[in-house]
């Protein structure tokens, strides 16, 4: 079965976790398995400071183009193509990496339609397409 868990994502620390994270977050370092937010703890637990930083625009960078991103990450050729393939004629406006450059989104003001990692690219829909 494909994970749906995407940088986006929602977590609690434990079961009665008090704040929201997102997977990167430092405050879940170590912790071999958060817990995905029920739908009821996303709608009613607050979100930890950095996670918040993280979900919204403060701290962005955002690039001209998802190659001039990727080659922050990485300067070869073979991970700009593959990363243009894994992304098809997915529609999006803008090209970003959150403060703590863990992944690459595109997307638009609101919301990402996929995130691209490390020889990956994982799209709104779950489908994930890995790459060397």
């Amino acid at each position: 079965m494909m994970s749906t868990e995407t940088p986006e994502t929602l977590f609690v620390a434990h079961a009665t976790g008090r704040l929201l994270h997102v997977r990167a977050c430092p405050q879940l370092l170590g912790l071999d398995a958060p817990v995905i937010a029920s739908p009821e703890q996303v709608a009613s637990l607050g979100t930890c400071t950095w996670c918040a930083n993280e979900l919204s625009e403060t701290g962005r960078k955002y690039f001209d183009s998802v190659e001039e991103a990727v080659r922050t990450l990485d300067p070869s050729d073979d991970v700009v193509r593959a990363t243009a393939e894994a992304l098809g004629n997915l529609a999006y406006d803008l090209v970003w990496v959150p403060p703590s450059y863990s992944h690459i989104a595109v997307g638009d003001k609101d919301h990402a339609v996929a995130w691209i990692g490390r020889g990956c690219v994982m799209h709104q829909d779950g489908r994930l397409i890995e790459f060397d």
